[in-house]
């Protein structure tokens, strides 16, 4: 009796469980329909909102693209004001001049002669002294020391001062060049003992000169130059002045260091020695 119960009890679950599936596949279709309806509304939306708005939708798109194109160009603008600042900035260099100033000044190519040139002029302008000169116009006959001289000769100064490491400084690493200093006050020595023999014309003015040798490789330079020059010298013994030719002589060895560079000194030239053949009185 309880078999037939449990028999009859399963057939009725099976039947319930297959009528709950029939009715679960009936439901799929249903949905998937539901779905696709959905979509099929919301597409033909989309259609009919661009159909009926199509010219602000182009309107704004273009619109867009000007915005775009717009601020494209303003900073293609910008970077090329950009470029030319920082173009600008690479062309020159700010110097401090004496008195303090900045100023900007364009770079160019440091070629080699113009190195040549600069040393040029500086060894035929700052080392011919003539008795006039040295004395201040006869006003001062006799010198104590090398200091007297070189305030008397403000261009042999300026030579000491800027054209030879006469000073040490340890933060820029430049010792004092004994040799270019030794020759500098020979020369000085010399000229005081011209004047002390009478030896030294009172008048000299420069007619030409030549370069007869000039030599440059990396920063190091070899120059010699022969200065001709027209020469006023009293002579006592004919109680007159008279005129002379001859020849002052340059023969120096230097560098060029742009780190020592200065207004007066662009290129940074150093004499690190030299000698000097000066003229003399005729007969003296």
């Amino acid at each position: 009796m309880n078999k037939n119960k449990q028999e009859s009890k399963s057939a009725d679950s099976l039947e319930n469980s297959d009528s709950t599936h029939n009715q679960e596949s009936k439901e799929k279709p249903k949905d998937s329909t539901i779905k696709h309806r959905k979509v099929e509304s919301l597409n033909f939306k989309c259609e009919q909102f661009f159909g009926k708005n199509w010219k602000f939708v182009g309107g704004f798109i273009a619109f867009a693209l000007l915005v775009c194109a717009y601020e494209i160009s303003n900073i293609s603008s910008k970077m090329e004001s950009l470029e030319e600042i920082v173009r600008e900035n690479n062309a020159k260099v700010v110097l401090t001049t004496s008195d303090g100033r900045a100023i900007k000044v364009t770079k160019e190519p440091l070629k080699a002669e113009y190195l040549k040139q600069f040393a040029t002029s500086t060894f035929v302008n700052n080392f011919i002294v003539s008795r006039s000169q040295l004395t201040n116009n006869f006003e001062k006959p006799n010198f104590k020391d090398y200091g007297e001289v070189l305030d008397n000769v403000p261009n042999l100064k300026n030579i000491l001062l800027n054209f030879i490491d006469s000073k040490a400084n340890e933060k820029e690493g430049i010792e004092v060049n004994a040799v270019a200093v030794g020759d500098l006050r020979a020369y000085v020595q010399w000229l005081i003992s011209a004047v002390a023999q009478d030896k030294l014309p009172e008048y000299i003015a420069i007619k030409d000169y030549s370069i007869d040798k000039y030599e440059y490789e990396g920063n190091k330079f070899n120059i010699e130059l022969s200065i001709k020059v027209i020469a006023q010298s009293y002579i006592l013994s004919q109680n007159s002045y008279v005129a002379q030719q001859g020849i002052f002589k340059i023969l120096s060895e230097g560098s060029f260091d742009l780190k020592k560079s200065s207004d007066i000194n662009p290129y940074g030239l150093r004499i690190e020695r030299i000698k000097l053949n000066p003229i003399v009185k005729s007969g003296g």
